[in-house]
């Protein structure tokens, strides 16, 4: 049996430790066998094998059996790392190639593509024999192969969300749209995806105000967003649906505003959902100066797309049952017309509703668009770039 020589060292060598490493790095089992045995075969008789000499036996083995491929600096017989250490300010914590294909796919990458980029950063850092990486060096890593295997628009992306991380200010997020178009299901996801804390509902602000405030004192409160016109006044010019809509929303963005507030004086970032959000009773621009306040508009096309949501719904709660929401659909159609007619007036983005996983890439994306537009993340970002090029 050969033995290798590296340093003050001597390691048998051994085909299982070179089959196990190869399939680490993506070889079949076979595939990985036969090199192994190719290289057994080109030892002979040797009984001594320097380093650069076994490196250079596994990789003709390779390049014979298989042209190019990367299988890192091919020195099997070395331990690898089982625990790579990011270090941060705050404090430490072990690698984790799906954290980082999660915060990846803020860039608007899917997660199949997202988490390749992860499995390679995992593996350069196996090979390097890396324990402990800086997570600033991992940020630039992930975003130079996502530019690199990708497109640049998707590492600027990226670099925008690593670089809000390091601006003391919340970011507020505002998910709007009619009943059943996904808001609820969309900000969990998209609370994940961005590590953002909180989730609120305004459905659930609601049900609070609800409790406090009894039906002969705030009747709207106490019906649907859809059904609020039963039990308010015709007010002027607009359509009865509208008009009890909004007086319900106007005691919802109360609530709303109070938790907005909240979050601002925690300096906690939050995602806040809801068929209430209407842009003219929030003053939005009034927080510009202490959040990010990004608010999205979500929309379904058609008839058949509320049925068959409200279907999907009902079979996870039953208490949500098809009939109820369909005998109202033309109610709910108007309140959606009305949400896209303001959100566009005042320039807030509108976004048709998709699959969770490709519609939470396509917010993600619009939210970093608007974050791009601030002052104070621009500097945030170039003063990471700098710092990377220093480093």
């Amino acid at each position: 049996m050969a033995t290798i020589v590296d340093g003050k060292k001597r390691i048998p060598f051994m085909r299982g430790m070179l089959v196990h490493y190869l399939i680490e790095r993506g070889f079949g089992y076979e595939d990985a066998r036969a090199v192994a045995n190719a290289v057994r075969a080109s030892l002979g008789k040797v009984e001594f094998v320097r380093k650069k000499d076994m490196v250079q036996l596994v990789h003709s083995a390779i390049r014979k059996g298989f042209g190019r491929y990367e299988a890192g600096d091919l020195i099997f017989w070395e331990r690898q790392p089982t625990t790579i250490i990011v270090e941060r300010k705050s404090g430490s914590r072990p690698f984790s190639k799906e954290l980082l294909a999660d915060s990846i796919q803020a860039s608007g990458l899917p997660p199949d593509q997202s988490y390749e980029i992860g499995q390679t950063i995992e593996a350069r850092l196996i090979d390097q024999r890396r324990q402990h990486i800086a997570h600033w060096e991992l940020e630039d890593l992930a975003a130079e192969l996502i530019e690199k295997s990708f497109d640049k628009s998707f590492a600027e992306r990226y670099r925008l969300w690593r670089a809000w991380g390091d601006v003391d200010k919340p970011l507020i997020i505002l998910i709007g749209g009619a009943s059943g178009v996904g808001k609820t299901t969309l900000a969990i996801s998209l609370a994940n995806l961005l590590d953002i804390p909180r989730v609120v509902a305004t459905d659930d602000l609601r049900q609070v105000m609800r409790l406090t405030l009894a039906q002969e004192l705030m009747p709207a409160l106490h019906v649907s967003s859809y059904t609020a016109w039963k039990v308010v006044p015709a007010a002027g010019h607009l359509d009865a649906v509208v008009a009890g809509f909004r007086e319900q929303a106007r005691s919802v963005c109360v609530g709303v505003k109070a938790i907005i507030s909240r979050c601002i004086e925690e300096n906690t970032s939050v995602i806040i959902d809801g068929v209430h959000l209407i842009s003219d009773m929030l003053d939005l621009e009034g927080y510009a100066g202490d959040a990010f306040i990004t608010p999205v508009c979500l929309e379904l096309s058609g008839r058949d797309a509320f049925e068959e949501r409200f279907a999907q719904r009902a079979s996870e709660a039953p208490s949500r049952p098809v009939h109820r929401y369909m005998e109202h659909l033309e109610d709910i159609l108007k309140i959606q017309d009305y949400l896209i007619e303001t959100s566009a007036a005042h320039g807030i983005p509108v976004i048709t509703t998709t699959s969770v996983e490709s519609l939470t890439s396509e917010v993600a994306m619009v939210v970093s668009e608007q974050l791009q537009e601030q002052e104070e993340i621009r500097k945030a970002l170039s003063a990471s770039r700098k710092k990377c090029a220093a480093n």
